[in-house]
């Protein structure tokens, strides 16, 4: 077997099940030609799904992280605007983000991609992106998940 044999559907499957913590990280991992076909690929098969991007360096970048998933996931209807659907995301991103708690994103420029997925009462928001290593012509890959369930408001999107 090659890479090219497997699926996304093979990647996103435990035990027959789709994990929504899995397809959050392929949103977040995708290559960005493919954005807005995945995204269409998930609501088709009864998803809310959206994928937006942050950038900048330190607490900036959380900030920005945060901002950026509760606009995207409101305006792309992964969630409501109510408090609730609001702090299960935040509590998400939160999770995502521990990986940027280290020294190097506190003086490194990221790019960041965020995968925000929905399916019933339950969230999940991925982030995949680079941190420039200053001085080097390096960058270092960061990811994050964090997956909340049973925690929306039940309001049928």
């Amino acid at each position: 077997m090659e890479l090219s044999d497997f699926t996304v559907e093979d990647v996103i499957k435990v035990a027959d099940e789709r994990k929504l913590g899995k397809m959050a990280i392929i949103l977040s991992m995708v290559d960005d030609q493919h954005d807005d076909d995945i995204v269409d690929t998930f609501i088709n098969e009864g998803y809310n799904a959206v994928i937006t991007r942050a950038g900048g360096k330190g607490e900036e970048l959380k900030n920005k992280v945060l901002r950026n998933a509760l606009g995207a996931a409101v305006k792309g209807n992964v969630i409501n605007d109510g408090i609730q659907d609001r702090r299960v995301l935040t509590r998400c991103v939160e999770r995502a983000v521990t990986g940027l708690d280290g020294p190097m994103s506190g003086i490194s420029g990221a790019g960041i991609k965020i995968g925000i997925v929905k399916k019933d009462v339950h969230l999940a928001v991925a982030i995949h992106g680079k941190i420039g290593i200053p001085g080097l012509d390096i960058d270092h890959e960061i990811s994050g998940l964090g997956v909340h369930y049973y925690g929306l408001a039940n309001n049928d999107k």
